[in-house]
């Protein structure tokens, strides 16, 4: 009876140590194939944490960027954004034409949106206005961007440049209006 509790033991003790590794190997996994919009998405509102960011995740109507954000912009007003978030290791960004349809649509209509592309492995970003969308998807980060801003990241950079397409079009509007 010896002998079987020991065989017990060990085999309990070896299905032990084989689920560890397993769930080990999994953690690993998981972590190395986490995509890089989602390490891009993490990143963000890790160094935006004065924006009110909401994640989209929207399979009933494709198109929708991302990302919503709302912050206080230097005049104390609230400034409301849409944002698709890119990765792209070479020049090309992958629109879906319901991306690019949604994020010029949503622009030409008065609405700040913008397409945030992460180079790899630089890790350069580069700000694009939504109505930008079909040209970007066309000739990829050849385009010219509203702002680059190398890594590591200023979260105050980018939201100022956020904010000051925001007045720009704001100055346009007033201007066609005369």
């Amino acid at each position: 009876q010896l002998s079987h509790l020991c065989l017990s033991i060990f085999g309990l003790m070896f299905l032990a140590r084989y689920f560890q590794k397993a769930s080990l190997q999994t953690k690993m996994v998981c972590h190395m194939t986490t995509k890089p919009e989602t390490r891009f998405w993490k990143k963000l509102k890790e160094i935006t944490p004065k924006v009110h960011w909401t994640r989209i995740e929207s399979f009933s109507s494709p198109g929708i960027p991302d990302l919503h954000g709302v912050f206080r912009g230097k005049d104390g007003y609230p400034v409301s954004v849409f944002v698709e978030l890119k990765c792209t290791k070479l020049k090309k960004v992958a629109l879906t034409p319901k991306q690019i349809s949604w994020n010029y649509s949503y622009n030409e209509a008065g609405g700040l949106n913008f397409i945030l592309v992460e180079t790899l492995p630089k890790r350069s970003l580069y700000i694009y206005s939504g109505g930008m969308a079909r040209e970007l998807s066309i000739t990829g980060i050849d385009t010219e961007p509203l702002a680059i801003i190398p890594y590591p990241w200023d979260p105050g950079r980018m939201l100022q440049v956020m904010e000051s397409f925001l007045h720009y079009r704001e100055s346009c509007d007033i201007a066609t209006e005369s």
